[in-house]
């Protein structure tokens, strides 16, 4: 059984009537958990919809599994609709303010009704994130449930450790989820100018062998890659506008400290304005910008994660 509840959020000032999507896929074996997936937090990664979109298709035709998904294909639907990471209407980070606050900023709205109708109603949950139309990105977090982490299949994983070559974000949408104790999955999967279908196929294949994991599916998971733990990414910015040149090695490989990563040269006068290296004594590629792509200044550029450390 299977079917769609629109939740209301707010009328917008021309009238129109915002809400979320969410969509209710039952079982057909039995009782097992809820297992929420989301995607579009951030409306400039669209590729964990698609996923979901997949997902639908596959589980409405045959839903041999057991327990409940609930869908979440777009949370936050005025970014997805203006390819932004914030929200047009407050500029907020959606992902910065869960649980959210009813009387608050539009955004800080938006997270208190994923809050109460979503995040709050399910056992265990994957959270789609992916690169932009420009960077693509390639790791998935270890937060607190490390077999189901490892379950997705993504080569390289990210321990996030407080002042450690990172930060541990607070008002993300799994800050819910792990306050509830409820085993939270984040991934970092797919974007750029890119053909999205290699992504899209071990998104797929990946959140389904994390229900396998969970034995919502019936049959043995199927084992992970030697997989790579980091527990700290430097993120590098360019500080100079124009085209963004990739001198870096292909997602996944290593990449020795100096070593540059890209330049930015101007469409104007043809002149590299900018060049920036590697500060990562010994590296491993996470996110790049696979094509030519136009930057601003403070845009991604490349995430490198610190091998010195981790774990195997």
């Amino acid at each position: 059984m299977s079917n769609m509840r629109f939740v209301p959020i707010s009328t917008l000032a021309n009238g129109a009537e915002l809400g979320l999507h969410i969509h209710e896929i039952v079982g057909e074996k039995g009782d097992g958990p809820t297992v929420g997936i989301s995607a579009a937090v951030h409306g400039n990664e669209p590729t964990g919809t698609h996923i979901i979109l997949e997902l639908a298709r596959r589980f409405r035709a045959r839903p041999d599994f057991r327990g409940r998904l609930l869908l979440l294909p777009v949370a936050n639907p005025l970014a997805f609709e203006g390819n932004s990471r914030c929200t047009p209407l407050d500029h907020q980070n959606l992902n910065r303010l869960f649980p959210g606050d009813k009387g608050g900023w539009f955004t800080e709205q938006l997270a208190a009704v994923i809050a109460e109708e979503f995040l709050t109603k399910i056992d265990a949950f994957v959270d789609l994130h992916s690169g932009t139309d420009r960077p693509t990105v390639d790791y998935v977090y270890i937060r607190n449930a490390e077999a189901l982490s490892r379950s997705f299949g993504s080569r390289i994983l990210y321990r996030p450790q407080e002042g450690v070559g990172g930060t541990i974000y607070e008002g993300t949408s799994v800050s819910v989820t792990e306050q509830r104790d409820v085993p939270s999955v984040v991934v970092e999967l797919g974007g750029g100018v890119i053909d999205q279908a290699p992504y899209i196929k071990r998104g797929v294949a990946g959140v389904l062998n994390i229900l396998k994991t969970l034995k919502v599916l019936d049959g043995e998971p199927a084992p992970p890659p030697p997989q790579i733990v980091v527990r700290g990414i430097e993120l590098f910015r360019p500080t100079q506008g124009g085209f963004l040149e990739t001198d870096a090695p292909p997602l996944g490989e290593e990449i020795a400290g100096g070593a540059v990563l890209g330049r930015v040269v101007s469409p104007y006068t043809f002149e590299e304005v900018e060049v920036i290296k590697n500060s990562v004594p010994h590296g491993i590629m996470i996110l790049s910008h696979l094509t030519r792509n136009l930057v601003q200044p403070g845009d991604y550029g490349y995430m490198v994660g610190d091998l010195d450390g981790h774990e195997t």
